[in-house]
């Protein structure tokens, strides 16, 4: 079988969860005490908390510590449970050392539910970028993911591509807050109390700056450097429909996340005007280098690669590969390329690793 790689057009969300117990449970927000202050967390147990599991696994714990620990304890239950904070625990992550990057990211606001239809509120930081083309005509295609108020993240093929270029499409704006493509605003009745539960309208803001990766070859096969920056003109309304994901540990190799269970979401499907989300394993970077070596592609480490678990596709080009720890997502890839059939069995897509790149973002960001 002959595999076509192309473009996905719209957006890919990609959720991955570490084995930590029942991890879509948690309970009401709490205050953390650390030592840099008082700041947002969740009250779960210790054991799904790497903020102060790195403590208690330290050969000699201070009496500051011990105090630490006994002062964010929140449950006194058998299951010793503490107040983890939301980004405490994230600490050494590229998104905590930037003042222009948020604080809270990436939280988990509603219940997860294993299903391929997604929450009106699930995953708050999707992003739909507007073109418009020569006649004026609008449409969205590519996806993208917000990191800031000011800032979204996607492909640089999304904004700069042989595709855009050659149609004569302009980058406009980009929608965030939307969940339904047919109305605004959205509603959706709650399995609960029957009642529906609407969003504010969607946010249509205007772009104000395209910050393509400076060695991205559109013309390369590999497409490698495959992301680019959205600046706003103005900053996003945040709301609990409108939030923005974390930034990953620059560390983060791709043989780490290797296996990993995760999810992709979208509007790429036609069975549904609703963002649809299904899994994706992210499979071994050798392994996929080997096959794509059979088309002439060269992946490279800043690459990664992932095979949906799904006979239909739902994620988009531009959009997040999500990682899901401790219930806060941080933004593993963007969508890149992938094989036509989509899906094709064997033949996993590609996605620019955003690790490779939290320098280049930190660098490119200003108030």
């Amino acid at each position: 079988m002959r595999i076509y790689l192309v473009h996905r057009v719209l957006t890919a969300v990609v959720v991955y969860s570490l084995a930590l117990g029942a991890a879509g449970h948690q309970q009401s927000n709490c205050v953390s005490r650390i030592p840099e202050g008082r700041i947002t967390g969740h009250c779960i147990s210790i054991r799904q908390c790497e903020y102060f599991l790195r403590i208690l696994q330290r050969p000699d714990i201070s009496q500051a510590e011990r105090n630490l620990l006994r002062d964010n304890r929140c449950s006194r239950q058998e299951d010793v449970q503490v107040c983890c904070p939301v980004d405490g625990y994230l600490s050494g992550l590229g998104a905590l050392t930037n003042p222009l990057l948020p604080r809270e990211c990436g939280v988990v606001k509603w219940t997860r539910l294993n299903e391929t239809d997604t929450q009106i509120d699930e995953f708050p930081w999707m992003a739909l970028i507007e073109y418009t083309k020569p006649d004026q005509e609008k449409l969205h295609a590519c996806g993208g993911v917000l990191i800031s108020d000011r800032y979204v993240l996607t492909a640089a093929h999304c904004v700069s591509g042989h595709s855009i270029s050659s149609m004569g499409w302009q980058v406009r704006n980009v929608r965030l807050g939307e969940w339904d493509t047919l109305t605004n605003p959205d509603c959706q009745v709650s399995k609960t109390s029957k009642q529906p539960d609407c969003a504010p309208p969607h946010q249509d803001v205007a772009v104000e700056e395209i910050i393509v990766h400076p060695v991205y070859n559109k013309d390369g096969k590999s497409q490698t450097n495959d992301i680019a920056l959205i600046r706003l003109r103005n900053p996003a309304q945040l709301n609990d429909y409108v939030q923005p994901i974390c930034l990953p540990n620059k560390q983060v190799r791709a043989d780490e996340l290797e296996d990993l269970v995760t999810e992709v979401g979208g509007w790429q499907t036609t069975s549904s005007t609703r963002m649809q989300k299904s899994e994706v394993i992210i499979t071994s970077i050798e392994n996929c280098q080997r096959q794509y070596a059979q088309q002439n592609v060269q992946i490279l480490a800043s690459q990664l690669c992932g095979a949906a678990k799904s006979n239909e596709c739902r994620g988009n080009s531009g959009g997040p590969l999500m990682l899901l720890k401790n219930n806060v997502y941080l933004l593993g890839g963007i969508m890149s390329f992938g094989p036509i059939p989509c899906p094709s069995p064997g033949w996993p897509d590609i996605y620019t690793r955003v690790a490779s790149y939290i320098d280049w973002i930190h660098e490119n960001l200003k108030p």
